[in-house]
C-alpha cells in the first residue's frame, strides 16, 4: 500500500478557530492501525489536507489577538469506526499533518492543539487508541498560557463520496471540509471600574485606589471534550483556584497569576475619572450560577466564579466581589461597568458590608470568540 503526502491551509472562524480539511488524489496511505476489514485498490485514496490559519481579530489589552489563536502544536486523529482503523499524527509547530484515506468511508476526526507535554496535564498523541482516550482526557488551567491556550474540536468526515466513481478508476475529486476547534477556556473582561459615591456622602472626599483584580473560585481542571456539571463541580477546597486570595503559587502552577489576575494597578479613581483599561483573565468555565453558589456556607461544594476588585478608601484595604455569570467555553464575559456606591468588605470572601456596594452590567460577546453581543446581568 502506498504512503499518503498532505500539508496545511487554513482560517478561523466566528465560533472559535477552524482546521481546515482539504481532500484531493494522492498515494502512499500512513496506516498507524492496519484495517481489520478488507480495502479496495489504491485507486479510492484520497489525500485529506487538515490546517491551522488566521482568522478574525479578538480584543485584550496588554494580549495581541494573535496570541489568543495562536497554535504552538496540534495532534489529529482520524478514527474508521466501522472497521476499527485509525491513524494518529502531530505536529510541534503548527505545520502540516499528512493523512490519506478512502473515498466514501466516514472518518471521526478529532484535532488537539496547544496540549501539554510536561505535568500533570501532559498529553502523549501516540497513547491514544480509542475516541474516549481524547473526550476523557483531564485539562489543567495550569496548562494554558498566554500564547497558547488549549483547544479541541470534533467532526466526522466522508471524503470525496460526491465525485469519487470507483468504476472509472481515477482517484477521488479534492474537497474542503473543516473542524471547528474552540478554546477550552472561557475569558473575563474588566472594561471600566467607576465610583459614585453621590448617596454615600461620608465617603465622597475619600481617596478610592484600585490596587488589583483577580478571580477566584476557578475550577483547577475540565476535560477536553466537555465542561463540568454542577454534580462535577462539587469538591474539596483543592479543587479550586484563588480561594480566599490571590494565587498561592501551588508547586508547578505559578504561571497561572499571568491568566487570573493583574497586580498593582494602583490607579486612584474619582467620579469623573474611571479606570477604563481593560483586563483580561482566562478561566475554566465554571456553569454555576450564583443562586446555587454555597461559598457562604463554609463548605466547599459548588462555587460560581468571581471577579474581586482590592481596593483601598484612605489606605483602608477593602474587597469588591463581582459574580460571573454561568460560564461556557471559547465565550467572552465581559464586566462592562462595575461602579463602586459604598464600603466593600475586609475579607475576599466575604460580601460586602453595604449590600449596594457594587453595581455591575455583564455581557457575553463574540470579537472573534464565540456568544452574540447580549446583556446577562445587570445588578
Amino acid at each position: 500500500m502506498k504512503k499518503p503526502f498532505t500539508r496545511f491551509v487554513g482560517r478561523i472562524a466566528s465560533a472559535g478557530l477552524s482546521v481546515l480539511v482539504l481532500a484531493g488524489s494522492c498515494a502512499k496511505p500512513l496506516l498507524i492501525e492496519e484495517p481489520s476489514v478488507a480495502d479496495g485498490g489504491d485507486e479510492d485514496l484520497v489525500t485529506v489536507t487538515f490546517s491551522v490559519g488566521e482568522g478574525p481579530s479578538t480584543r485584550s489589552t496588554g494580549v495581541t489577538d494573535a496570541l489568543e489563536r495562536k497554535i504552538d502544536r496540534w495532534a489529529l486523529f482520524v478514527f474508521d469506526t466501522a472497521s476499527g482503523w485509525f491513524t494518529r499524527e502531530s505536529s510541534s509547530t503548527g505545520g502540516a499533518i499528512p493523512v490519506t484515506l478512502r473515498a466514501g468511508r466516514r472518518y471521526d476526526c478529532h484535532a488537539m492543539v496547544n496540549y501539554a507535554t510536561t505535568g500533570a496535564g501532559a498529553f502523549n498523541p501516540g497513547s491514544v487508541r480509542d475516541p474516549s482516550d481524547l473526550t476523557s482526557k483531564v485539562a489543567y488551567l495550569s496548562d494554558n498560557a498566554v500564547g497558547s491556550l488549549l483547544m479541541y474540536g470534533r467532526a466526522e468526515i466522508t471524503p470525496a463520496v460526491a465525485d469519487y466513481d470507483p468504476q472509472a478508476h481515477v482517484p477521488p475529486a479534492a474537497e474542503t471540509r473543516s473542524i471547528n476547534v474552540r478554546r477550552i477556556v472561557s475569558r473575563v473582561d474588566v472594561r471600566s471600574v467607576a465610583v459614585d459615591f453621590s448617596g454615600n456622602p461620608s465617603l465622597a472626599s475619600k481617596t478610592f485606589t484600585l490596587r488589583h483584580i483577580y478571580m477566584t473560585n476557578i475550577y483547577r481542571t475540565t476535560r477536553y471534550s466537555s465542561d463540568y456539571t454542577l454534580l462535577e463541580l462539587s469538591g474539596s477546597r483543592s479543587s479550586w483556584y484563588n480561594s480566599g486570595g490571590w494565587h498561592g503559587g501551588e508547586p508547578g502552577e505559578a504561571a497561572i497569576d499571568a491568566l487570573v489576575g493583574d497586580r498593582d494597578i494602583n490607579a486612584v479613581i474619582t467620579a469623573g475619572n474611571p479606570h477604563t483599561a481593560v483586563h483580561s483573565f482566562y478561566v475554566f468555565p465554571n456553569c454555576t450560577p450564583k443562586a446555587a453558589d454555597t461559598h457562604e456556607t463554609g463548605l466547599w461544594g459548588i462555587r460560581c466564579t468571581r471577579i474581586i476588585l482590592e481596593a483601598t478608601i484612605d489606605g483602608d484595604t477593602l474587597y469588591y466581589q463581582v459574580d460571573v455569570p454561568a460560564m461556557e467555553r471559547n465565550h467572552i464575559y465581559s464586566a462592562s461597568s462595575i461602579t463602586i456606591r459604598g464600603r466593600g468588605s475586609r475579607d475576599p470572601e466575604a460580601v460586602a458590608i453595604d449590600p449596594d456596594a457594587v453595581e455591575v452590567t455583564f455581557s457575553v460577546s463574540g470579537g472573534g470568540w464565540e456568544g452574540p453581543e447580549n446583556v446577562l446581568e445587570n445588578s
